[in-house]
């Protein structure tokens, strides 16, 4: 598989959401801003940069084949992404994301768990890994998706009205009354704490007052 695939996807996702989505070549330039004298990042070939709505999107390829190889280039990646930030708003920073592609793989076990340890390690930004597999592409897209900003749960999720935590009315007064306090004490307590005001010894002392008076 290539970057180029993944890139498509991401925008189609972006697109079924109803996100804006664009290309950003700036993010993989070899230098920060306004200092173009001083290359500092090598990027593989295919390596792409994108906005995904309000989302930052380094998209590049990875080799799950060698682990030493594999460390430099996530070390390359955090170099590059941190130039790829002096050409971010101040505000999307934060929402800076490296999504990559495996393009090759060895079937062993040792891969496995430095992907699990290179997604964990959120020092510059976050880091999903997609491993798409032959005769199920889709399927391992829709499972690398699930796991980022794209994501839409809520979507596939059934509606319940009137679940438990919806019938939250007078919640509050039937508490009261299962710890001891009377019917009138609790929704008079309730009352004011409605109408309470930015002096709590006041509200305290109402409340004991109310209760005394029970």
């Amino acid at each position: 598989m290539t970057p180029e695939i993944l890139r498509e996807k991401l925008v189609q996702s972006a697109d079924l959401l109803g996100w804006p989505s664009s290309d950003v070549p700036a993010f993989v330039l070899d230098h920060f801003r306004g200092r173009a004298d001083d290359p500092r990042s090598a990027l593989p070939k295919g390596s792409f940069g994108l906005r995904l709505g309000a989302y930052p999107v380094l998209v590049a390829p990875i080799t799950l084949a060698d682990v030493e190889e594999m460390k430099r280039a996530l070390r390359g990646l955090h170099s590059q992404m941190i130039i790829a930030r002096s050409y971010m708003r101040p505000e999307e920073v934060i929402n800076a994301h490296i999504m990559l592609c495996a393009t090759d793989t060895v079937g062993s076990a040792d891969w496995r768990q430095l992907v699990d340890l290179a997604e964990r390690d959120e020092t510059v930004c976050r880091k999903i890994i997609w491993i798409p597999q032959e005769g199920s592409l889709e399927a391992t897209y829709d499972a690398f998706v699930a796991r980022t900003f794209l994501a839409t749960p809520w979507l596939a999720a059934e509606t319940k009205l009137d679940a438990p935590l919806d019938r939250n009315q007078g919640l509050a007064q039937r508490t009261l009354v299962r710890h001891g306090l009377a019917d009138a004490v609790a929704d008079r307590w309730v009352a004011l704490a409605e109408q309470f005001g930015a002096d709590p010894d006041t509200l305290v002392t109402q409340l004991v007052q109310v209760r005394s008076e029970a």
